[in-house]
């Protein structure tokens, strides 16, 4: 099933695809994860040789009411790509974007539905969602759903939406700061590169972008929380409180 809305940003002056996008998440369909995520990252480097960085931390995401975890492994002013999902299910707002956002359910089953619609549009692996810019969805992950995301627009503008829960909401600032600092590294490892028409970066631009590069893999390291543990500790009664 393929919905589909007005208001998708025009090609040009865009690096990907999201046709070709679309073919890379299908080669994920049916296999364990994570190999469908690697089998996936894998097509998209082949279609996109040097684009594709497959090195970044998943990280949790709180936007719009909605907890994910998310990989990215493209990002720019104007484009990014991702997987993204939840082993145990989550609802909530889309945001409403200058952003047009095409979607590839990998894994799951996700139910949107859009202002005047009285029935659950229903997604399942293979399916397209698409929302448009200026557009927005209600959000149901069900028990639980992964997705290859391309997003392309203005996204700075919608950092505010991205970590807004996670500053005024949970508090989790530790993922706050590592969503900033994954997008920052992965926008310096653009601008390094030829544009999309193939024209070589300036010696400024390049310049910024090995900055941002060179710093954000520490600024990960210093942010990133331990590994989580399922083991209960053992507390000495005796101890005082932590």
């Amino acid at each position: 099933m393929e919905y589909r809305v007005a208001g998708a940003p025009p090609a040009r002056n865009y690096l990907f695809d999201p046709e070709v996008i679309h073919e890379c998440a299908l080669t994920g369909l049916g296999r364990p994860k994570p190999e469908m995520f690697d089998t996936i990252a894998a097509a998209m480097a082949d279609k996109y040789p040097g684009r594709i960085d497959h090195d970044q931390p998943w990280i949790y995401s709180n936007a719009g009411g909605a907890m994910i975890q998310m990989k990215l492994y493209y990002a720019s002013v104007n484009e990014y790509l991702m997987i993204w999902g939840t082993p145990i299910g989550s609802e909530g707002h889309s945001g409403r974007h200058a952003v047009g956002f095409w979607d590839t359910v990998i894994d799951g089953e996700m139910w949107y539905y859009g202002e005047g619609q009285f029935s659950k549009r229903v997604y399942k692996p293979g399916d397209r969602v698409y929302v448009g810019r200026n557009q927005a969805r209600a959000m149901n992950f069900t028990d639980g759903v992964w997705a290859v995301e391309y997003a392309r627009g203005p996204l700075p503008l919608s950092i505010p939406f991205g970590i807004a829960d996670e500053i005024l909401s949970t508090l989790d600032f530790a993922t706050a700061l590592q969503t900033l600092a994954v997008y920052a590294g992965l926008v310096g490892h653009h601008w390094q590169l030829p544009d999309h028409a193939g024209r070589a970066p300036s010696l400024l631009r390049r310049g910024i972008g090995a900055l941002l590069t060179g710093t954000a893999p520490a600024v990960l390291r210093r942010l990133r929380p331990a590994e989580p543990t399922d083991d209960v500790p053992v507390v000495d009664p005796t101890s005082p409180p932590p």
